[in-house]
Order: structure tokens, then C-alpha cells, then sequence
């Protein structure tokens, strides 16, 4: 099989890769590791976007400038982070929204509480389970091809570059590839690897609790490490949240 591109993953950025690139006329086919009923990936599990704006913007409040968004970036990453890609992100969040709203996706002020944030982030309605239904929805309603239960188990590549995928035995080429697969948050044995073992000879990382989707393997993360590529980061940075203890998994 043959396609103009193909997107491994079925998340946020794997749905917005697919729409846009259809939008621009290719063939385009999306291809999701999980089943159907648990699509999305861990972008199903969001529920807000921060957003860069001047001044009031419907369900925003007063103004987040883009200086404001990239001194808070700074203190989250310790100052570790791409400015020139972090800019390009943080003004890019002033004008999604548009965009998404065109693929169905709605907003909704955010409700009182603890934590004031109708100035800084716009919350989705119905959460992240309906951001990733809306774009699923206008995917296929644009004649993009998706499949789901197909993880990809090995890439093909030619000199550095994405030549096929494999999906079992099925070889799948495309021009270009979105490679969107979700990193190794699932994978127990290499969160052990990372995070490594205390003074007591115990291993940190099996007390985490994994709520989100237990197909981010890192198969494909590792399969090109393995070949070369470059990477970025530190795999012990986990983004973790205080949840009762006793609720379910």
C-alpha cells in the first residue's frame, strides 16, 4: 500500500498532522495502535490549552501576553528549552483556536475552583475525549483513512530517511511520514531503565500510578534511537498529578 503520508500515532498531534495535511490535498492515512473505544491516546485524558492573547478573547479573560507565556515556560523547563521553537509554539496558541473550531472543536469558560485559570487557558467542552472525537470525526469526513488496532512494529529506513512501515507483515510506503506515537510513559521496564534504583535497591518507578493510555510502548521511540537519531531531553521529566490513591486505574 501506498499513500502521499502516513501518520503513526492517533493523539492531538497525530489528528492535526492528518487534518492539515489533507487539507493541503494529500492522500493521508492515520494509523492507531489502540482500538477504537480507546483512541487518542493520552490527548483524551487533556482538557485545556494555554493560550497567548493581547487582550480579552471570548472564553479568555484580560491578557496573557507572549512574554508572560515564555518567562512561565522558562520557570516549568528550568530554562531548558528551544526558544526560537518556543516562541513559534506560544504564538501559534494566539490563532488555533480558529482553526480547531473549524474541525468541531468547542470551548468553554473555566469553571471556578482553586486554581484562577480563565486568563491563561482555554478549557475544551467535553474535555479531551471530545477534542479527540471532534478531530476523528472531520478526519474522516475529509477523506482521511484510519485503522485502528494497527501498531507499527518497525519502520524502514534508507539512509536516514522513512522509506516504509510495518504493520505485521504489511509493508506500507508513503512519501512522507508523521512519526506521532506517543513516547515510553506506559513501558514499566524502560521507566525502570530511566529512572533507575534507590538506596534501598528499590525501583522509584514501579509506585507510579499509570492512568493514562497503556499503548505509549516507546516501540518506535527506541526503534530510531537505535538508528541514529538525535535526542532531546531528559526521560526521568514526567508530568505528574496528585490523584486519591483509591481511584481506579
Amino acid at each position: 500500500m501506498a499513500v502521499d503520508v502516513l501518520v503513526i500515532g492517533g493523539g492531538n498531534a497525530a489528528l492535526c498532522a492528518a487534518l492539515m495535511a489533507r487539507e493541503a490535498g494529500a492522500s493521508v492515512l492515520l494509523l492507531e495502535a489502540a482500538p477504537r473505544e480507546w483512541r487518542g491516546g493520552n490527548s483524551a485524558h487533556t482538557r485545556n490549552l494555554r493560550c497567548m492573547h493581547d487582550a480579552p478573547q471570548d472564553v479568555l479573560t484580560e491578557a496573557y501576553p507572549e512574554e508572560e507565556f515564555w518567562q512561565d515556560l522558562l520557570k516549568v523547563t528550568g530554562g531548558q528549552t528551544n526558544e526560537a521553537l518556543a516562541r513559534l509554539t506560544i504564538r501559534a496558541s494566539s490563532d488555533c483556536r480558529d482553526w480547531m473550531r473549524r474541525h468541531g472543536v468547542h470551548f468553554q469558560p473555566s469553571l471556578s475552583g482553586t486554581l484562577h485559570l480563565s486568563r491563561t487557558n482555554a478549557f475544551f467542552m467535553g474535555g479531551g475525549k471530545a477534542l479527540v472525537n471532534a478531530y476523528y470525526r472531520s478526519a474522516e469526513k475529509l477523506g482521511v483513512q484510519i485503522r485502528y488496532d494497527a501498531p507499527v512494529d518497525r519502520l524502514e529506513l534508507e539512509d536516514g530517511r522513512f522509506v516504509a512501515a510495518f504493520v505485521g507483515n504489511e509493508r506500507i510506503v508513503a512519501a512522507s511520514c508523521v512519526l506521532a506515537a506517543g513516547g515510553f510513559e506506559s513501558n514499566r521496564e524502560w521507566l525502570r531503565e530511566a529512572w533507575g534504583q534507590n538506596g534501598r535497591g528499590e525501583w522509584p518507578s514501579d509506585n507510579f500510578a499509570i492512568r493514562g493510555t497503556v499503548f505509549n510502548q516507546g516501540v518506535l521511540l527506541k526503534h530510531l534511537l537505535e538508528a541514529g537519531a538525535d535526542s532531546i531531553g531528559d526521560p526521568t521529566q514526567a508530568h505528574m498529578v496528585a490523584i486519591d490513591a483509591r481511584a481506579p486505574l
